[in-house]
């Protein structure tokens, strides 16, 4: 399960970031495409785990929300773009097989919830 990985990494990512500004993160919002390989229950699961190794770390109240990315698309043909909520090869708009997926693979730390020290 490489979501374990992931989540402890960005718990230290975290951490590196409450040390340096003085803050409590309490909650991470994470933006995720459907084609990143990321599975956010899985992510949601290791999460707990994860922050088991850093104990006093102050990310114990910590919690993930996670927002599924859209995949964005644009047009070779004819220029249009468009977001869809999976893979699409025809364009809805010329209707010719020309799609170019420009997101739907990221895996973006969009903000965090913070509180003084």
């Amino acid at each position: 399960m490489h979501e374990l990985a992931i989540a402890t990494s960005l718990a230290e990512s975290l951490i590196k970031y409450m040390k340096e500004h003085a803050v409590k993160i309490t909650a991470a919002n994470l933006s995720i495409g459907p084609f990143s390989g990321i599975d956010p229950e899985a992510l949601k699961f290791a999460w707990e785990p994860a922050l088991a190794n850093f104990p006093g770390s102050g990310l114990e109240r910590c919690i993930l929300k996670i927002r599924m990315a859209k995949v964005k698309h644009s047009c070779r043909n004819c220029g249009s773009a468009f977001e869809f909520d999976n893979w699409q090869i025809k364009c809805p708009s010329c209707g010719r097989e020309s799609l170019h997926r420009e997101s739907g693979s990221e895996f973006i730390l969009e903000s965090a919830e913070i509180e003084n020290v």
